[in-house]
C-alpha cells in the first residue's frame, strides 16, 4: 500500500526549507542556483517534491528517500556553469544544456563521494527508456530506479504550472495523460501509475484501474 505521508497539496517550498535546515550544504547550493536562475530553482524544488512523493510511495527507506530528494533538488545545478548564449549558437566545444548532467556531477563531486548525491541518477535524469535521451542514450536496463524517479518527476514538473501565490497546480490532468502516452517509451509506467494515484480527481473514478482512466482521458 502506498505511503501517503506526503500530500500533493503540501507546499513544496516548505518541504525544501525544512530539509535545508538540516542540510546546510544543500541550502547553500540551492541559494546559488536561485540567485543564478529563479525559474530553474523553482523547477528543482517542484521536481524534488514529486521525486519524494514517488520515493515514499515506493516505501523506500528514509535515508534513500533523502538521497533521492537531495539528488533531485540539485540535479540541474550544472546549469550554473553554462555560459549565457549571446549569439544564439554556442561556440565550438562549448558546453550546452545537454551537458548539464555531466557538469552537475562534476560540480557536486564532494557530495557524491560522501554518498549524499546519487551520481547515476543525476547523470541519467534525462535518459529515456527507449534510448532517445541524453547524455548517453541509455535504455531500460541501464537506467537505475532513482534516475527513473527523477525522470518522471522532472517531466511532471515541466508539464504543470504552480501558482506562485498558493502553489496550486494547473495542467495536472493533461500532464498525467502525457506521461502515460509516453510510458515505457520515455517514462517508467509503474512510476507514472504511482504518481497518478496521488491525483485520483484528475484521472477519473477510483474504481477503475488508473491506466484505463488515463487512456480515457487521452482519447477524450
Amino acid at each position: 500500500m502506498m505511503n501517503r505521508t506526503i500530500n500533493p497539496g503540501e507546499d513544496y517550498r516548505a518541504q525544501a526549507r525544512e530539509f535545508c535546515r538540516e542540510n546546510p550544504q544543500t541550502a547553500f547550493l540551492l541559494q546559488r542556483l536561485k540567485a543564478h536562475d529563479r525559474l530553474v530553482y523553482e523547477h528543482s524544488l517542484r521536481s524534488a517534491f514529486f521525486s519524494l512523493m514517488l520515493a515514499r510511495g515506493l516505501g523506500l527507506p528514509k535515508p534513500e528517500q533523502d538521497l533521492v530528494y537531495r539528488s533531485a533538488l540539485l540535479m540541474d545545478y550544472g546549469k550554473l556553469l553554462l555560459a549565457p548564449a549571446r549569439s544564439g549558437q554556442p561556440k565550438d566545444g562549448a558546453a550546452t544544456v545537454l551537458d548539464h548532467p555531466l557538469l552537475t556531477v562534476g560540480a557536486l563531486a564532494s557530495l557524491i563521494e560522501q554518498g549524499l548525491i546519487d551520481r547515476e541518477a543525476i547523470l541519467a535524469h534525462h535518459e529515456n527508456l527507449d534510448g532517445t535521451g541524453y547524455p548517453y542514450g541509455l535504455v531500460w536496463e541501464d537506467i537505475t530506479l532513482h534516475a527513473r524517479i527523477l525522470r518522471v518527476a522532472d517531466g511532471f514538473a515541466s508539464m504543470t504550472v504552480a501558482d506562485t501565490r498558493n502553489g496550486k497546480m494547473t495542467g495536472t490532468a493533461e500532464a498525467l495523460g502525457e506521461l502515460y502516452r509516453w510510458s515505457d517509451i520515455q517514462y517508467d509506467e509503474d512510476l507514472v501509475e504511482l504518481l497518478c494515484r496521488y491525483y485520483p480527481d484528475h484521472v477519473g473514478k477510483r474504481e477503475e484501474p488508473v491506466k484505463a482512466q488515463v487512456i480515457k482521458l487521452i482519447n477524450h
